[in-house]
Formats: structure tokens, C-alpha cells, sequence
């Protein structure tokens, strides 16, 4: 049974990486990352809330907050509701989630664009890295061939 399809984000269509940045950080900007790390651990939440919370580490304009926040659900990762006189906001997606559509997105644009120049770097790359990877990206690909025939008959 193939997993349900998921309503893509808006911001992975125009997806920016960064490779010399770690985790969600390639895809999202500082501020960006620090957000969504926040309501994946705690929503929903007000803007009041957000700022408070990134004040204790840094300076910043509880403004500056408001618009990324903004920005975030523009772009499909936050969804908000009007509660009196403030917004809740949560994400959209789970960090898994978000993580599986960002690596979807990435791999669809390689492959679309190289194809098997990505296979083969994506392949040697795995291989010299651990043996035991190289064994598991095998046993992946037979399983999805095995589903796949399953599917077709």
C-alpha cells in the first residue's frame, strides 16, 4: 500500500538550497528554521509567544517575528486562526514530513535536470561513505521493485 500523497508545501516549488548549512537550515533562512523548530515543538502559539521565547536567546523586534511568522504561512508552512485579538499559528506538517518534502523536492529537481550523472555521484557517494549504506540503498530498491510488480498485477 503506497503511502498517502501529501499536499505539497508552496515554498518547495521554489525551493533554495544551501549545502554548506546543516539540517532544515539548506532550505529555510536562520530565523525561518528557529520558527518552525518552535511550533513543531509547541503550537499552537501567538506571535507574543515566538518572540518571547527567541528574545531570551537573541535581539530581536517582535515585528521582525510577525512578518516571518507571516511570511511562513504565505508560503504554505504555518496555518493561522483568528482567536480575539491575536493569531495561533502551527505548522502544517510534522518535522518529518516537512523533511521528506524538502528531499523530494531536491531529488525530483536533480534527477529532472542530470538524471543519471545524480544516480551515479548519488551511488559512489553512498558506497564510499559505509558499505552497510550501499547494502541498504539495495535491498530499498528491491523492495520497491517488488511492490511495484505487486501494484501492477
Amino acid at each position: 500500500m503506497s503511502p498517502k500523497p501529501r499536499k505539497q508545501i508552496k515554498r518547495l516549488v521554489t525551493l533554495n538550497l544551501r549545502t554548506s548549512r546543516k539540517g532544515i537550515r539548506q532550505v529555510l533562512g536562520d530565523l525561518e528554521a528557529d520558527i518552525m523548530e518552535l511550533l513543531w515543538k509547541n503550537s499552537p502559539v501567538t506571535v507574543r509567544d515566538v518572540h518571547t521565547k527567541l528574545a531570551k536567546k537573541r535581539t530581536i523586534a517582535y515585528t521582525t517575528v510577525m512578518t516571518v511568522m507571516s511570511r511562513l504561512a504565505e508560503k504554505g508552512l504555518l496555518k493561522r486562526e483568528h482567536r480575539g485579538r491575536a493569531y495561533l499559528y502551527s505548522p502544517t506538517q510534522n518535522r518529518e514530513e516537512f523533511c521528506s518534502d524538502a528531499i523530494s523536492t531536491v531529488m525530483t529537481g536533480l534527477l529532472g535536470g542530470f538524471g543519471e550523472p545524480v544516480l551515479s555521484h548519488f551511488v559512489d557517494t553512498i558506497g564510499s561513505e559505509d558499505r552497510e549504506n550501499l547494502d541498504e540503498l539495495i535491498r530499498l530498491i528491491e523492495t520497491k521493485k517488488k511492490n511495484e510488480e505487486k501494484s501492477a498485477t
